[in-house]
């Protein structure tokens, strides 16, 4: 299985290392075709901070969902 080593350095993760791999997995696609589909209905991306986009992430919401909490008309 995992070697005690490895074991240990997993659990030493500092708060960058973590927020690097969230950014680089599929939450940055997320938030870049919440951010288009924000500019294709003409409002600006000042809503889109990753403290607010996160817990949809997190929850798995839709991204349909987000755009419409946000006050964004979707599907029209």
């Amino acid at each position: 299985m995992y070697s005690k080593y490895r074991v240990e350095k997993s659990a030493c993760k500092t708060d960058s290392e973590e927020n690097i791999l969230w950014k680089n997995s599929g939450f940055l696609s997320f938030k870049r075709r919440i951010d288009e589909q924000l500019q294709l209905n003409g409002l600006d991306n000042s809503l889109l901070d990753d403290e607010t986009l996160l817990p949809y992430y997190r929850m798995g919401e839709s991204e349909t969902y987000v755009l419409s909490a946000l006050g964004c008309a979707v599907g029209t």
